[in-house]
C-alpha cells in the first residue's frame, strides 16, 4: 500500500497550517480540483439523481413497524411534525419521498434527540431503511456548520475531521450513500475549503488527507478504507467533532472488518466524546445490540421486518413436512401441545374452502372454531370482538386467510400455518398478530411463550429453502429439514435452467455472493459446461480484446498446447478468417427476430455495427402473435466482446443457421483465486483502467499466454496471464509481464486459495462429469486398434486423385469409342498410346501426392489439430465459404476412419509407408503477397528441370523432375484463404507462381508449419512503399481537383512522370505473355 513519508507528511501539515492563515488559497485549490473532475474526493457537482435510491419505488416498504426502547417511542404522523431543514425536505420530495413511511416516522424523532440516542434499524433492502437515518444525519451536519459559521473570527482550528462517519460494506454502496448525502447537503452554507461529502479515492493521494484536515460533512467509506487511511497517517487521524457513526448493512461486514473498524474508532475518538451510533441490518444480531447499548444511553430497536421482530421477541418457529391428508393430524398435535384454553390460537388457511374442511375436522374432535370467511357478516364480527376481549381467546380457535386486512389482532400466542401464503411478504405479515406479546429486551420485559407452526406438503414445498435459510440465522434447524431443503433447492435450480441470465460476478470472483439482493444467477446449468471450442486444459495463446476488471478480461484464442502433446502448438481458427467467413454468410436484409427465446443466437443491429448476440433473459410475453419492439431483453455479445447489456427486440434480427453454428470469437478469462488486495469485494473502474493501460504498453511483437485450469460458462479460468516477447539475439522467448505478480506488486489483488477452491466447488458437478468423460475416452483409446492408416488429409487427397483419374479415364474411353467408328486404324493406335499416356500422368500425380503426404507426416507426425479444419478437409473449404456451411467441427484426437473403397483399377487398401523415398526433397520457396494475388518463387537446383503445378481446391501441388538426375523437387501447400485461379511460368531456374485471391483483402499468411517457405521481406517492403506512393499520388490528385481540402501548402510536384515506378526495381512480376495453363 501507499505509505506517507516524512516529506509528504510535512507537506500535508504545511498545507494544513496555510488553511487557517489564508483561507482564500485553499478555497481556490478546492474549486480548481473540483472543476478538474476529481469526483473521487467529493461527489459535489458530479452528483446524479440516478445514484440516489428512491425509497418509495421498492415493494418492501412496510406499513407496520415494531419499535422497542427503554421508554415509549412517539412517532410522527406527517412531514409538518418533522424538524428538518427546508432544503432537505424539498430535496426529499424531489427524490420521491412524498409520504412518511412508518419506519422513518419512528427513527427520525428518536435520532434527532441528540447524543446518546442510538438505534438499530432492521429491515429488508429497499424498505426505506437508508433514508431512515440519512436526513437526520444531514440535518445535524448542516446545523453544526451553521453554528461554526456564526462564531466570530476565522474557522476554528479544532474543527477538522468529519461530522458524520458512514461505514458501508462495499464500493457500490459507497456511491449510493454518497449520492444521497450530497443530494441533501448540496445547498448547505459552508466555507469554500470544506468538503460536504468525501470518499477515499482509488489513487489514494495526499489530497484526501488535506481535505480531511480541512473539515468534512459526511465521510462515506468501507471498513477496509477506514483502516487503511488510519494506518497511513495515524498521527493526523483525530475526529473531535464526530457526531454520528453509522454502520449501514452491518450484517454484510465480516467480523474482522468490524473488529478493525472498532479499533480504529477507539483510537481516533477522544475519550470524553461518544457520538451517536446507528446500525442498519437486514437481520437482528443480539451481539451487535449489546455493543449498541454499551455506547448509547437511549438505544432504540426498530423493526421494519415483522418476521425478524417475531423471532427477536421469543417466537419459536417450527417446520413440519406432512402429506396433504395428514395435515389435520399435525394441527391436532399442535393443539394438544398448546391448548386453545391457555393460548390465543389463530390458524391460517389458503381460501374459504380449505377453511371449511378444516373447521369440520376440528369440530368433530370437539374444538370450538370461529371461521372468518370472506362473506362474514356483522354477527361474526361481534363474535370476533368478544374473542379478542376474552382472556387468551376463551378456548376458541380463530380461522382466517391472508385476504382479511380488516382483522387487527396483535395479542395472539399460537400461529398455525395450515397453508402457506402466496408470497413471502404475506407470510411475514401473519406474525404481526403476536406483536403485542413480544418481549422487549431494552425494557427488560419478558416474552410469553409464542409458537408458530408451518405445515408444508407436496404443493407448497417450494417455500422450504427460503424459510430454512431465514431460520438458520436465528435458531437451530433439524438436519433432516436442511438436507431436504438442499435437495429442493437443487431441483428448483435445474427447473430454472431455461433462464440463462449471467452468473453472479461475486461467485466467479470470490466463490460466494455476499449481496442478499443480488438478482444474478446463483446456480449452474447444463449450458454452463465446457464449450466445444474452449480448451479445458493445457496452454493457450491469446489476443486481448477488453479489460473489465483487473482479473476479468475478454480475449480471443489463437493457439492451444494440449497437455497430452507437449511442444506441439495447435493453431485455432484464425479470428480474421472467421470474421470474413461470417461476413460472407450474413444476409443483406435479414428478417426481424420474434419471439425471443432464451439461449437463442440472433443478430443485433445498430447504426454502426452488426454482431451476433445470445439472448440471456426474456420477460414474460403475453401474446407471441403481437410483435413487441420495445420489449426489454438481456443479451451477451459473442464476437466483438463478451459484454452483457440490455436492449429491445426492435434491434434483433434473424441469424443464418450456418452462422449460428460458428463458435464465438471472444470469450471471458478470469484469474482464479485473485481477490481484491484491500479486502473489498470488487475493484473500482480506475483499477480496471490502470490494468488496461499496463497491458497496452507492452511491446508490439508480444503475445499473451496462460495455462488453463478449467473452463466453464464460456470462461477460461487461469492461474496467471503472462506476456511473452521473442529475443532475436538469443533466439528465445522471454517473459515480459506476469499479470498476477503485477497485481500483487501494485497492491490491487492477492492470492486466495480458499476463493479458488470455492469457485471450483461451485462448478464441481460439471468438472466431475468432464473428468468422467475423459476417463471413458482414454479407456476406449487404450483398447487395441488396427494398424493406423493415413491421416484424414492424406486419405482425402488420395481419394480425390483417384476419383479425378477415374473420371479422366472414362472420358478418354468415351472419346476413343467415338473415334473408332470413323477411323479404325487411328483407333487402334490411340488405344495403344493414349490410355498408356494418361495412366502415366495419373500415376505421376498420384505418386506426387503420396510423396507430399509423406513429407507432411514427417513434419506433423500424425498430429490432428482441432482448429485446422480447412487443412483437414480442403475440398470442402470453398464450398463451405460460399454456401455458409460450418467448418468448425471438432475432430477426434485419434481417427479410426478408413479410406473409402478405391476405383476398379486399385483393388487393395491404400497404405502409405511412414518413410519417404530418399530422392524426394522440397525446393526453396519464398513468398509475398499483393492486394489481389499471392506470389510464390520456387528455386530449382538445375536448368534441366521440368515442372508441373496444379491448384486443386485449396491445395497447390508442385512437382519438378530432372532429366540428368533422379532427384524430385516437390511440395504441397494448403491455402487457408479462398483463391480462384493459378498462373505460372519459369525464368532460368526460378518458377514464378501467381495465385489469384477470391477477395481483394490481405491473407493472414499462416505458413509457420511449412519450414521450407520463407517470406520475401524485400518484396513486402517494396510493395508497401509502392502502395504508399500510389496513395500519396492519389491524394495530390484529389487536392488538385478540390475534393480534399489541403491542410498544408502543397509542395512542388516532381518533374518525373506519375507513371514511372521508380522504386520497383528488383520486383519480379508475372509475365502474362509467358503464362502456362
Amino acid at each position: 500500500m501507499l505509505n506517507l513519508s516524512d516529506e509528504k507528511l510535512a507537506e500535508i501539515m504545511e498545507n494544513f497550517d496555510q488553511t487557517w492563515s489564508t483561507g482564500s488559497s485553499s478555497s481556490t485549490s478546492s474549486r480548481s480540483s473540483r472543476s478538474s473532475g476529481t469526483k473521487d474526493y467529493e461527489v459535489g457537482d458530479a452528483y446524479s439523481r440516478q445514484d440516489a435510491i428512491r425509497p418509495l419505488v421498492a415493494t418492501n416498504c412496510s406499513e407496520y413497524v415494531v419499535a422497542h426502547a427503554r421508554c415509549e417511542l412517539h412517532p410522527v404522523r406527517r412531514f409538518g411534525e418533522v424538524s428538518l431543514l427546508p432544503h432537505i425536505l424539498e430535496m426529499m420530495r424531489k427524490l420521491g419521498l412524498n409520504r412518511l413511511l412508518r419506519l422513518q416516522s419512528y427513527t427520525w424523532p428518536h435520532l434527532a434527540g441528540g447524543a446518546g440516542h442510538g438505534a438499530m434499524i432492521v429491515g429488508a433492502p429497499g424498505s426505506g431503511r437508508t433514508f431512515a437515518y440519512v436526513p437526520v444525519v444531514c440535518h445535524a451536519v448542516c446545523k453544526a456548520l451553521a453554528e461554526i459559521r456564526s462564531l466570530p473570527g476565522d474557522w476554528p482550528p479544532n474543527q477538522y475531521g468529519p461530522r458524520a462517519l458512514i461505514l458501508v460494506p462495499d464500493l457500490r454502496r459507497v456511491r449510493q450513500v454518497s449520492a444521497m448525502c450530497h443530494a441533501l447537503l448540496r445547498k448547505a452554507h459552508k466555507e469554500d475549503w470544506l468538503t460536504l461529502t468525501l470518499n477515499v479515492p482509488s489513487t489514494r493521494s495526499s489530497e484526501f488527507f488535506q481535505r480531511l484536515l480541512n473539515g468534512v460533512g459526511c465521510l462515506v467509506v468501507t471498513p477496509t478504507q477506514l483502516n487503511w487511511f488510519y494506518h497511513e497517517a495515524p498521527g493526523l487521524m483525530r475526529f473531535p467533532c464526530l457526531q454520528f457513526v453509522v454502520y449501514d448493512d452491518v450484517d454484510l461486514m465480516s467480523q474482522e472488518q468490524l473488529a478493525n473498524a472498532e479499533q480504529v474508532l477507539a483510537e481516533i475518538l477522544p475519550l470524553s466524546h461518544s457520538p451517536q451510533r446507528v446500525m442498519v441490518s437486514q437481520s437482528y444480531n443480539p451481539e451487535l445490540m449489546v455493543k449498541l447499548k454499551a455506547v448509547n444511553d437511549h438505544p432504540a430497536l426498530i423493526f421494519g421486518d415483522i418476521l425478524e421482530a417475531a423471532l427477536y421477541g421469543g417466537t419459536r418457529i417450527r417446520i413440519s413436512l406432512l402429506r396433504a391428508a395428514a395435515k389435520v393430524n399435525g394441527v391436532l398435535q399442535m393443539l394438544l401441545e398448546c391448548p386453545p384454553e391457555a393460548n390465543r390460537t389463530v390458524i391460517f388457511c389458503s381460501d374459504d374452502g380449505d377453511m371449511q374442511r378444516l373447521v369440520a375436522a376440528l369440530e368433530d374432535r370437539g374444538y370450538n372454531c370461529l371461521p372468518y370467511y370472506q362473506t362474514s357478516d356483522l354477527q361474526v364480527r361481534e363474535e370476533l370482538h368478544r374473542w379478542q376481549a376474552a382472556k387468551r381467546g376463551g378456548g376458541v380457535i380463530l380461522l382466517c386467510t391472508d385476504d382479511c386486512p380488516e382483522l387487527i389482532i396483535r395479542n395472539a400466542h399460537s400461529l398455525i400455518h395450515f397453508s402457506m401464503s402466496t408470497s413471502w411478504s404475506k407470510f411475514k405479515m401473519r406474525h404481526l398478530m403476536v406483536a403485542d406479546n413480544l418481549g422487549n429486551t431494552l425494557a427488560e420485559r419478558k416474552a410469553a411463550p409464542l409458537h408458530s407452526l408451518v405445515l408444508l406438503d407436496d404443493n407448497n414445498h417450494r417455500e422450504l429453502p427460503r424459510l430454512v435459510d431465514f431460520l438458520q440465522l436465528h435458531q437451530e434447524v433439524d438436519p433432516t429439514i436442511l438436507s431436504l431443503a438442499k435437495r429442493i433447492r437443487k431441483e428448483l435450480a435445474q427447473a430454472k435452467c431455461c433462464n440463462r441470465s449471467s452468473l453472479c460476478s461475486q461467485i466467479l470472483r470470490l466463490g460466494q455472493c455476499y449481496d442478499p439482493c443480488c438478482v444474478e444467477r446463483h446456480h449452474v446449468g447444463k449450458f454452463d459446461g465446457p464449450d466445444s471450442h474452449l480448451p479445458t486444459s493445457g496452454d493457450v495463446k491469446l489476443q486481448l480484446v477488453q479489460v473489465y476488471s483487473p482479473t476479468h478480461l475478454c480475449v480471443r484464442l489463437l493457439e492451444h498446447l494440449p497437455l497430452e502433446q507437449p511442444g506441439n502448438w495447435q493453431e485455432l481458427p484464425y479470428p480474421a478468417v472467421q470474421e470474413m467467413r461470417m461476413q460472407l454468410m450474413r444476409h443483406k436484409e435479414p428478417p426481424r427476430y420474434w419471439p425471443p427465446l432464451v439461449g437463442a443466437i440472433c443478430m443485433y443491429h445498430t447504426s454502426f455495427t452488426q454482431e451476433r448476440v445470445r439472448i440471456l433473459k426474456v420477460p414474460p410475453i403475453k401474446n407471441v402473435n403481437i410483435v413487441e419492439s420495445d420489449l426489454q431483453v438481456e443479451l451477451q455479445a459473442l464476437d466483438v466482446d463478451t459484454r452483457i447489456f440490455t436492449s429491445t427486440c426492435g434491434d434483433l434480427y434473424e441469424c443464418p443457421e450456418a452462422l449460428q453454428q460458428e463458435p464465438p470469437l471472444a470469450c471471458d478469462l478470469r484469474l482464479l483465486g485473485m481477490i481484491p488486495y484491500n479486502g473489498e469485494r470488487s475493484w473500482t473502474e480506475e483499477d480496471g483502467r490502470n490494468v488496461k493501460y499496463t497491458l497496452g504498453q507492452l511491446p508490439k511483437e508480444h503475445f499473451l499466454q496462460a495455462k488453463v485450469q478449467f473452463s466453464a460458462a464460456g470462461t477460461l479460468f487461469v492461474r496467471d496471464l503472462v506476456a511473452m516477447v521473442y529475443a532475436d539475439q538469443f533466439r528465445v522467448h522471454l517473459r515480459q509481464l506476469s499479470l498476477a505478480q503485477h497485481l500483487v506488486k501494485a497492491t490491487l489483488a492477492k492470492r486466495c486459495e480458499r476463493a479458488a477452491e470455492m469457485v471450483k466447488d461451485f462448478f464441481g458437478e460439471l468438472l466431475t462429469k468432464r473428468e468422467e468423460d475423459e476417463l471413458q475416452k482414454e479407456e476406449k483409446e487404450e483398447q487395441p486398434q488396427e494398424k493406423p492408416l493415413l491421416s484424414l488429409r492424406c486419405q482425402r487427397l488420395a481419394q480425390v486423385a483417384l476419383e479425378s483419374g477415374r473420371e479422366n479415364q472414362l472420358k478418354q474411353e468415351l472419346k476413343q469409342r467415338n473415334c473408332s467408328e470413323t477411323k479404325e486404324v487411328i483407333t487402334a493406335s490411340n488405344q495403344d498410346a493414349q490410355p498408356q499416356s494418361k495412366e502415366d500422368h495419373l500415376s505421376q500425380l498420384y505418386e506426387c501426392m503420396m510423396n507430399c503426404s509423406r513429407l507432411q507426416l514427417e513434419d506433423q507426425k500424425e498430429s490432428s489439430k482441432d482448429g485446422q479444419q480447412i487443412e483437414a478437409q480442403p475440398v470442402e473449404f470453398l464450398k463451405q465459404v460460399i454456401s455458409g456451411e460450418s467448418s468448425n467441427k471438432r475432430k477426434p484426437k485419434k481417427s479410426s476412419v478408413k479410406v473409402a473403397p478405391p476405383p476398379d483399377h486399385f483393388q487393395e487398401q491404400i497404405e502409405i509407408p511412414s518413410q519417404q523415398p530418399p530422392n524426394v526433397v522440397r525446393p526453396s520457396v519464398s513468398y509475398y503477397q499483393t492486394i489481389s494475388t499471392l506470389e510464390l518463387q520456387v528455386s530449382l537446383p538445375e536448368d534441366d528441370y521440368e515442372y508441373r503445378v496444379q491448384l486443386i481446391q485449396a491445395q497447390i501441388i508442385f512437382r519438378a523432375t530432372s532429366k540428368s538426375s533422379q532427384l524430385i523437387q516437390q511440395f504441397l501447400l494448403t491455402l487457408r484463404f479462398p483463391y480462384t485461379s493459378l498462373r505460372h511460368h519459369i525464368r532460368g531456374r526460378t518458377v514464378y507462381i501467381s495465385v489469384t485471391k477470391a477477395l481483394a483483402v490481405a491473407d493472414p499468411l499462416a505458413f509457420s508449419e511449412y519450414r521450407f517457405l520463407k517470406p520475401n521481406h524485400d518484396m513486402f517492403g517494396k510493395m508497401e512503399q509502392h502502395r504508399r506512393m500510389t496513395q500519396s499520388r492519389l491524394l495530390r490528385s484529389l487536392e488538385d481537383y478540390g475534393y480534399v481540402k489541403p491542410k498544408i501548402e502543397v509542395q512542388e510536384r516532381s518533374e518525373e512522370s506519375e507513371d514511372d515506378e521508380r522504386n520497383l526495381e528488383g520486383i519480379e512480376r508475372v509475365d502474362n505473355n509467358e503464362i502456362c495453363d
